[in-house]
């Protein structure tokens, strides 16, 4: 089957029609002209793979790692890793790509992307990632650890993987060197986060079922052994940035992308300019990396968030740090109800993927602060949210695209509300 793929889409395909049928095409740059196999459907919609490039982009690139995609440098079965959709386009038109999935995403909800709108992306677009997932994979050779292939529940063994901070990457033979040698078995996962500026590397392992009776503290001495340099930790890791100190533990969420981090934070900060006088909600608060930071300048933040132990490790922060951040644990559509109109003039929501729930929209446009600031990480629930505020009375003044995971479909971004 032959497609030429006009336009970009979300998920990392490019959209291609041929004979009136739209198909979501993987591998694929706009205008370019591919050899392509079926691959099912998603959400409806036909759904390729190129397998083939017969006229291709000028923005096409060989890709870095070698386990991506068709035309990789290993064998067929092991270039089927889920992990990155965009290796193979130059980066630049990436990130152009990215604003055209906002743009586009936007423009259904009903809204226009500000015209002025910056897309951030990095000055150095690999090895950024500080934490990392792992699957685990027994094989004729020992335990090897890789990914999910491609739209498809089987996982792959990797050798490398550029995106992540190489120590992760040097430390995964070890803890399956650690596992062999003292046989343990039923691992499902392993979960990595390393220090940005220090030696800590953070650790999980999950097992299938429950946890068995397993010899825990030689793997832990076996793995260090096979490390030496880096400090293995089993409770938590220390993140630091503009003199702040946070505790980062593995069952908490933390951003995988630390220099990106910092230019959202940023963004989103210099968009909510926060004053002394200000009373801020910090919805979907975690660990308490924003309310922290939006403190130091503000009168008082309150920090919203339902995952029992962020709150615990949220008020750890706020003490390390000496901020004035109280926290009030629950989902944030049943706080909010509890909350008086004009106790807070601002707000900071960072809602996960879903967005906010319908009756949490309704409590902020019922509180009605008179600027808010949403972070989202999927353009089309960020889209929506948006509008449904645009409707409740407010205007979006400001936006800004960052690119916290480069070469994958994944986007970040931040706008700027006021109240009419």
């Amino acid at each position: 089957m032959i497609l030429k793929p006009e336009t970009v889409g979300h998920g990392g395909f490019t959209v291609a029609r041929e004979d009136g049928k739209v198909w979501l095409l993987g591998y694929a740059l706009p205008g370019e002209v591919v050899e392509a196999e079926p691959r099912g459907r998603q959400g409806g919609v036909a759904v390729a793979t190129t397998s083939h490039v017969i006229e291709s982009s000028p923005e096409r690139v060989r890709p870095e790692c070698p386990h991506f995609g068709p035309g990789a440098s290993q064998p067929a079965f092991l270039t089927q890793c889920g992990g990155c959709q965009w290796q193979h386009a130059a980066y630049a038109y990436e990130l152009k790509l990215k604003r055209q999935v906002v743009e586009e995403a936007w423009s259904r909800a009903g809204l226009r992307l500000p015209p002025d709108t910056p897309v951030l992306g990095m000055d150095d677009p690999w090895r950024y990632r500080i934490r990392g997932e792992f699957e685990a994979i027994p094989t004729s050779d020992g335990l090897r650890f890789g990914f999910h292939r491609q739209r498809s529940h089987t996982v792959q063994p990797i050798t490398t993987c550029p995106i992540h901070d190489e120590r992760i990457e040097k430390a995964l033979p070890a803890f399956a060197r650690a596992a062999d040698e003292l046989q343990v078995d039923g691992i499902q996962n392993l979960l990595l986060t390393v220090e940005p500026e220090g030696p800590g590397l953070l650790w999980r392992i999950r097992f299938k079922g429950r946890e068995p009776s397993w010899p825990r503290a030689d793997y832990a001495r076996r793995v260090a052994e096979l490390l030496p340099g880096q400090v293995l930790l089993d409770d938590a890791v220390t993140l630091a940035f503009w003199g702040m100190t946070f505790r980062v533990r593995s069952d908490t969420f933390v951003q995988t992308n630390y220099q990106q981090m910092l230019r959202l934070y940023e963004t989103a900060l210099r968009m909510l300019a926060p004053a002394e006088g200000d009373r801020i909600l910090d919805l979907y608060a975690g660990i308490g990396t924003i309310s922290v930071a939006v403190a130091r300048d503000a009168g008082s933040v309150t920090a919203v968030e339902e995952n029992p132990r962020a709150v615990q490790l949220g008020r750890l922060n706020a003490r390390i740090n000496s901020a004035r951040v109280e926290y009030v644990p629950g989902l944030v559509e049943k706080v909010l109800r509890q909350v008086r109109i004009g106790r807070h003039n601002a707000a900071m929501l960072d809602p996960p993927r879903a967005g906010c729930e319908p009756a949490a929209l309704a409590e902020i446009l019922r509180l009605g602060p008179d600027r808010l600031v949403y972070i989202s990480c999927e353009p089309s629930t960020h889209a929506r949210d948006l509008i449904g505020l645009v409707r409740g009375g407010y205007r979006v003044r400001r936006a800004a695209i960052v690119d916290m995971f480069p070469h994958t479909y994944h986007i970040e971004s931040v706008a700027l509300l006021e109240r009419s």
